[in-house]
């Protein structure tokens, strides 16, 4: 393995140096018992992904399910080794005996197979497999399900996680790390964060950013070059485990994920262009509420709540870059065109429920100076430079949960009747406390938050690592 001496320079902390392992270990198939939930996946899954490791094949985690709609969803198929056009595909409604073969996959890079299962009901759980016709045979390499959107009335689950913060090593087989660094903690973590919300199978899983972890080139500094980028997305593939051949993904864009507007127009492409291909979301045409060209903010329809997912990274052109280049608490924005989008897509809003997604408010207002400037602070940051016009729109028009990432702890901040909540962190090893984010009641645990919405409540569960409820919230 080819070790590199990795510099840390973690956000409130001092920087320290450790080594991390870049080995070129294959990965197994990747995910062979998933959809415990669909009959018969656990007994074909390992022949299954013998017979496609045989074939020449070998999958990188699992499957990931993105962008689902009342009509579909996509497949993206990651391979370790084989060539991806020879994957084929099928699905079947969860009650309904019949697969129906999907069309060849698109391939859009050497190493990705990717599909659209569509003309599907609404509301429905399906069932899809992943296989290759080898000299050995037919193989089955994986078994999962996705859930397409229900119509309103209809009760559903979702999950949230953030601040994986995985970096760019080749990935390693499921289960192994690299002993004693703080990357190997998180992995670790993230691991038993996803096993949890894999079991507690959701419609769809959101990460509210800081997916991905540059430290090894500075801080908050892009990675040199789309390789780089590659590499992350693989690891964090690899690292979400079942989660997301279970459960749809959608992406939220975080400081560590390489995407701010602090960078050059080339330094963003660099991570951009890689999140498309291996952590592929929502089009621009995707759903009724449209979006940005690059995926970067959207926003959705799913039973009786509207999802807004915004970006506060790329379109703010400061630095804010902790200690080294502060800027201010409110340099922080959304950029106008996405901003007028915002108000436009909440003021047609007709869903009871209506939630916000994102990294960190757009201002600050935390323990200090500079993590004030850095973005900390959630709702004490609600009358902040333009969080506090967002504030003002979400009062307009009836969002009830802002919620947000970036500080590393669980923590509900209720402002004006909206709660600005944290869902803790799925992986990331430093907590910041109060002294840093101004919180005075929170939880330094890992873990992640599981929603449950009905027409007449949501509710939301704060869980930790062990599996420990650790504050529960219900919204009428």
């Amino acid at each position: 393995m080819l070790l590199l001496l990795l510099l840390v320079g973690c956000a409130g902390q001092s920087s320290r140096q450790e080594t991390i392992a870049r080995g070129a270990v294959a990965d197994d198939a990747g995910g062979a018992d998933a959809a415990a939930d669909a009959p018969g996946p656990a007994d074909a899954s390992t022949d299954g992904a013998t017979a496609g490791v045989d074939a020449g094949l070998a999958l990188l985690g699992a499957p990931l399910v993105f962008a689902p709609t009342a009509q579909g969803f996509g497949i993206s198929v990651v391979l370790r080794a084989g060539d991806p056009g020879t994957l084929t595909a099928e699905v079947r409604d969860a009650d309904e005996p019949t697969w129906r073969t999907l069309p060849a996959p698109l391939t859009p890079a050497p190493d990705i197979a990717q599909w659209t299962a569509d003309g599907l009901a609404a509301g429905r759980r399906y069932l899809y497999r992943i296989a290759t016709a080898g000299d050995a045979g037919p193989g089955l390499l994986y078994s999962g399900s996705a859930t397409t959107a229900p119509a309103p009335g209809t009760p559903f689950s979702f999950a949230l996680i953030t601040d994986t913060h995985i970096e760019p090593r080749d990935p390693v087989p499921p289960g192994q790390t690299v002993v004693g660094d703080a990357y190997g903690i998180m992995e670790s973590t993230l691991l038993a964060v996803s096993a949890q919300v894999a079991m507690a199978q959701p419609d769809f899983v959101i990460n509210l950013g800081d997916m991905l972890d540059y430290h090894i080139f500075g801080f908050n500094a892009p990675p040199p070059d789309a390789a780089w980028a590659r590499l992350g997305y693989l690891n964090y593939r690899r690292l979400l485990g079942d989660t997301t051949g279970r459960a749809a993904h959608f992406p939220v864009i975080g400081n560590w994920d390489g995407e701010s507007g602090c960078n050059s127009p080339d330094e963003i492409q660099r991570s951009l262009s890689q999140r498309l291909l291996y952590a592929p979301g929502p089009a621009p045409a995707t759903y009724p509420e449209g979006g940005s060209a690059n995926g970067d903010y959207y926003a959705f329809t799913w039973g009786d709540a509207l999802f807004v997912v915004l970006n506060v990274m790329t379109y703010t052109p400061t630095c804010h870059l902790l200690y080294e280049e502060p800027g201010l608490p409110d340099d922080w924005t959304l950029g106008a065109a996405q901003l007028a989008w915002l108000t436009q897509t909440l003021a047609q809003a007709t869903s009871k429920w209506r939630f916000l997604f994102i990294h960190h408010t757009v201002g600050g207002a935390a323990g200090d100076v500079y993590d004030t400037a850095y973005g900390r602070g959630g709702g004490q940051a609600a009358r902040v430079g333009e969080q506090a016009k967002i504030h003002a729109l979400m009062l307009q028009y009836g969002v009830q949960v802002f919620f947000y990432a970036h500080d590393h702890v669980f923590t509900d901040i209720v402002v004006d009747g909206i709660h600005y909540l944290l869902p803790g962190s799925a992986g990331a090893p430093w907590k910041f406390d109060g002294s840093q984010t101004g919180y005075a009641h929170y939880w330094p645990d890992s873990g992640y938050a599981r929603v449950a919405v009905t027409p007449a409540e949501t509710q939301v569960d704060m869980i930790n690592v062990d599996g420990e409820t650790l504050e529960s919230l219900s919204l009428r």
